[in-house]
């Protein structure tokens, strides 16, 4: 026969196991990091929240808040306003220089209109009023959670559509490009190395991020489509050009930059790379004259991937020359023509691009 305590033991066991997986079922385990001066206040909202399913972690202030964050992944802050030192307000902004996405859930005392509005300015998701119960604090996590994810789907949904225009867009200027370069046998695949090199070049630059590389290599791809607003006639004439004629040709590089205007939203550099793809590093090219500095990175590695390339290929006049020939020009130059800083990269990663006279593969 059962006993009082086995049935009582047994009523502990199910209940227990119960509210164990009521709580699974309840809500994902989402990290939520509460940042709250107010001891009694924070242990209130620590504890309730982990009731609710979450998993919570609690701080005190923003500086504290702020390492946890460069340690730890969150999927929401929740923070109150008056927190000492900086105030909440400032640890938002300071979250959103980093992260724009990261929901955030704003707690004040403070009945402002102008603070609500000033904050949801600055990127809060939701904003509430104390004194607030756990279950209201959870409602508003959950609501905050679920529009910062709605807003993210449809920003990616944007770019996915962005993209495909820009990639659609990439593959028609580029069949303008090949077909450029196939009616002329001495610069078959000329861009496509350029690209190459100049991207293996920029690789060696410390703290290059997949953008600027993205971009450089974009530049380069496409750095002579401007060639297309000038004359057959100009581009494959075999002798001198004439002054009028050469100023016609230095025009491609505008030509070039207008055509790539639909790139500007996605790749806002390429056009400045392709712009000053022939601007010297002592002013003295074009089309602005610019300088030093000044003028673009992607730019400056085109000049010298662009100069070496075409003094390691074949020409009407000329036949191709060894990149040691290549290489002695490119460093008499250094600090007129090209940037004195990019010419020792060159220097480091110049054996690794094929030249007409041996048999190299293309840099990945």
């Amino acid at each position: 026969m059962k006993t009082a305590k086995h049935n009582r033991d047994t009523y502990l066991f199910v209940t227990t196991y119960t509210n164990m997986l009521r709580l699974s079922l309840m809500a994902p385990s989402h990290n939520v990091l509460v940042v709250e001066d107010d001891p009694d206040q924070r242990a209130l909202l620590e504890a309730g929240l982990s009731q609710q399913g979450y998993r919570v972690s609690a701080v005190r202030d923003a500086r504290t808040a702020l390492h946890r964050l460069a340690l730890e992944s969150f999927d929401i802050v929740v923070s109150d306003l008056g927190l000492p030192g900086m105030r909440g307000d400032e640890l938002l902004r300071h979250i959103r220089n980093v992260d724009a996405n990261l929901p955030f859930l704003m707690l004040t005392g403070e009945n402002d209109v102008k603070t609500a509005v000033q904050a949801v300015r600055d990127g809060a998701d939701e904003y509430m009023m104390k004194p607030a119960s756990v279950a209201s604090v959870a409602q508003h996590i959950s609501s905050a959670m679920s529009r910062r994810s709605k807003t993210i789907a449809d920003d990616r949904k944007l770019k996915n559509a962005d993209m495909a225009e820009v990639r659609a867009f990439l593959t028609g200027v580029q069949a303008l490009v090949n077909s450029l370069e196939t009616k002329d046998k001495y610069t078959r695949d000329h861009s496509k190395k350029v690209a190459a090199f100049a991207v293996r070049m920029a690789r060696e630059i410390p703290g290059m991020t997949k953008q600027q590389i993205r971009e450089i290599r974009i530049g380069a791809w496409l750095h002579d489509i401007g060639k297309i607003g000038i004359p057959l006639t100009i581009l494959h004439k075999e002798g001198k050009l004439t002054d009028e004629e050469w100023d016609t040709v230095k025009l491609h590089t505008i030509h070039g930059a207008k055509i790539l205007e639909p790139l500007s939203k996605s790749y806002p550099e390429v056009q400045r790379i392709v712009r000053h793809e022939h601007e010297r590093w002592d002013g003295n090219g074009y089309p602005d004259g610019v300088a030093g500095n000044d003028i673009p990175l992607g730019s400056r590695l085109i000049m010298i991937a662009d100069t070496y390339d075409a003094i390691c290929s074949d020409r009407p006049y000329r036949k191709a020359l060894p990149g040691e020939a290549a290489l002695e020009i490119i460093q008499k130059g250094a600090g007129t023509q090209f940037d004195p800083n990019l010419v020792p990269i060159f220097e480091a990663t110049y054996k690794e691009f094929p030249c007409a006279t041996t048999t190299s593969s293309l840099p990945q």
